[in-house]
C-alpha cells in the first residue's frame, strides 16, 4: 500500500485541457524531429481530441477534412473512422487492420497540423515549438506560404 507520505514527495500540478494540450503537441513535435512517429501521432491525437473544437474562432484542419469526405465513403463516420485509422491502431485493438503497419513521417506530420490548427483555432495562441514546426512544413512545401 501506497502511504500518503510517499505520495506527498511526488511532483504534482494542476493543469487545464488547454495546459495538457499545449504540453502535448510540443512533445509530440520535439518527437516527430526525433522519427518517432508513433508516439507523435498518439500525443497530438490526443491533444486534438481533448479540445473542444465547437468553440474555436477559425477554421481547423480536421474539420476541413470532414467537409471533403469523398464519395466512396458512405457515411461521415466511416470518413472519420478512416481519416483516424492509425491513431486509432496505436491506441486500441483493431484486428481487422492487423498487427502490421507502417509508420510514415507524412502521416505523423498530418496528425501534428491537425492539433497544432485545431489549438491556434480554438485559443488563437501558438508556441515556439509549432512555429518552428509549421516553418519545417513550409521549408519542405507542405505548407502554403501566408
Amino acid at each position: 500500500m501506497v502511504t500518503q507520505e510517499a505520495l506527498d514527495g511526488l511532483d504534482r500540478r494542476m493543469v487545464t485541457k488547454k495546459d495538457a494540450a499545449r504540453r502535448q503537441i510540443d512533445v509530440a513535435i520535439r518527437l516527430f524531429y526525433e522519427k518517432e512517429y508513433e508516439s507523435t501521432m498518439t500525443l497530438a491525437g490526443a491533444a486534438e481530441g481533448q479540445i473542444d473544437g465547437a468553440a474555436a474562432a477559425e477554421v481547423f484542419l480536421f474539420s476541413v477534412l470532414q467537409q471533403k469526405q469523398p464519395a466512396e465513403f458512405e457515411t461521415a463516420s466511416q470518413w472519420a473512422t478512416h481519416l483516424n485509422e492509425t491513431r486509432d491502431w496505436l491506441k486500441h485493438p483493431t484486428p481487422q487492420l492487423g498487427d502490421l503497419r507502417v509508420m510514415e513521417e507524412f502521416e505523423a506530420w498530418l496528425m501534428l497540423v491537425r492539433a497544432v490548427s485545431k489549438y491556434y483555432a480554438v485559443f488563437l495562441q501558438e508556441t515556439d515549438h509549432m512555429n518552428r514546426f509549421v516553418e519545417w512544413g513550409r521549408e519542405r512545401g507542405l505548407v502554403a506560404k501566408v
